[in-house]
């Protein structure tokens, strides 16, 4: 026979029985809200220290309507985190080029590039964007000074592109190059018929994007952490496919239009360079989303990453251009997405040096007058 249990009778402490005092309720969530707040103090503070910034250019004019310009004669000093520092010069016309535009020096080539961000080359030192890379290696196989009339500007719209097909012809160039990328695409103003151009406000949903993108852009720590998480290739592709543009979803409402529109603009600036004897030859550079899809080989099946370059290279066709896909020499090259800031999504200097090669090769292929005889020297060299 087991003894018999002792048992003892529940003793409650009083703070068990009368719960937490009221104050706590108070303390205890201010506190928690306190050490958060010493967190991303510390954190913003340690981001701007290792991780300056200074991303505004203080040549640029913004002018939503007409197209934003840069300051004349105007040096300004940039850098994002993610970048090094860049000084950039504009000229007397307010051109990001190192050479005058006012007089074309005997005997050169000019080179007039149209286009926003990406054909600025924002983000690189002058010497590392693709079009100084470009002038050096032809300057030097064609034995004759390039000159670059750089007219692009960040946050230009095609339509804004378009406007200014005079201007660039005022320049006397022997060739004209338009950068395109998807995200120039995406805001392409809709035309109002064939010969009418509308002047459309942005969309809303785009507005957001961009107030969105420049308050965590303001932010270090938001920053930082964007960094670090946009590296990861699987993340990356998720945010994208599910709030991005869906450049790469030809199914996706409206995706036809976006290109329809850019038809249109594309017809009426080559019928304006073709009128002066000026060819014309468009740059497809993919976004760093897009250059991340480019090597795999399973995506959902409503996804193509190069549908945008596809549809660039028929327009181009149609209206008798020439045409480099940046997209197809990318898909070549193992991670490409790592050619590309990883939050800002603009190529970096070795992103730069792979679009100058393939510009460059595309201008010595024999249709672009002015670079027919570029190749001749070094043959003549090996012949010796």
């Amino acid at each position: 026979m087991s003894p018999p249990t002792l048992e003892l009778p529940a003793v409650s402490s009083p703070a068990a029985a009368e719960g937490l005092p009221r104050r706590d309720y108070i303390i205890l969530p201010l506190i928690s809200l306190l050490t958060i707040v010493v967190m991303f103090v510390v954190s913003e503070i340690s981001g701007r220290i290792f991780w300056p910034a200074q991303p505004a250019n203080s040549c640029l004019v913004l002018d939503p309507v007409n197209g934003n310009r840069h300051k004349t004669n105007c040096t300004t000093r940039t850098k994002i985190a993610e970048g090094p520092w860049t000084i950039n010069n504009y000229n007397e016309c307010g051109y990001f080029s190192v050479t005058s535009c006012k007089i074309k020096p005997a005997g050169s080539v000019r080179i007039v590039i149209l286009g926003s961000s990406i054909g600025e080359g924002i983000r690189v030192p002058y010497e590392q964007t693709f079009f100084s890379l470009a002038s050096s290696a032809l300057s030097r196989m064609c034995n004759h000074s390039i000159d670059v009339q750089n007219l692009c500007v960040e946050g230009l719209h095609p339509i804004q592109v378009l406007r200014r097909v005079r201007e660039a012809i005022e320049l006397k160039p022997e060739v004209v190059l338009y950068i395109l990328c998807p995200g120039d695409v995406a805001e392409a103003q809709e035309l109002a018929g064939q010969d009418n151009v509308a002047s459309n406000s942005t969309s809303v949903l785009v507005k957001f994007k961009i107030w969105l993108k420049g308050m965590s852009l303001e932010s270090r720590s938001v920053l930082l952490a964007q960094h670090f998480l946009l590296q990861n290739k699987d993340v990356l592709l998720r945010l994208h496919l599910g709030f991005g543009d869906k450049i790469e979803q030809p199914r996706a409402p409206g995706w036809q239009e976006r290109f329809t529109a850019l038809d249109l603009i594309v017809g009426k600036l080559a019928g304006q360079l073709r009128s002066e004897g000026v060819p014309l030859i468009l740059v497809s550079v993919p976004s760093r989303p897009q250059a991340a899809m480019l090597g795999l080989r399973q995506l959902p099946p409503d996804v193509d990453p190069f549908a945008f370059g596809r549809q660039v290279d028929m327009i181009a066709a149609k209206h008798g251009a020439g045409y480099v896909d940046i997209s197809e020499v990318f898909s070549h090259i193992p991670d490409s997405e790592n050619l590309f800031y990883v939050v800002d999504g603009h190529p970096t200097a070795e992103g730069q040096k792979v679009i100058a090669q393939y510009i460059e090769q595309k201008l010595r292929d024999g249709s672009v007058a002015a670079f027919s005889r570029c190749t001749l020297p070094q043959n003549t060299e090996r012949g010796n």
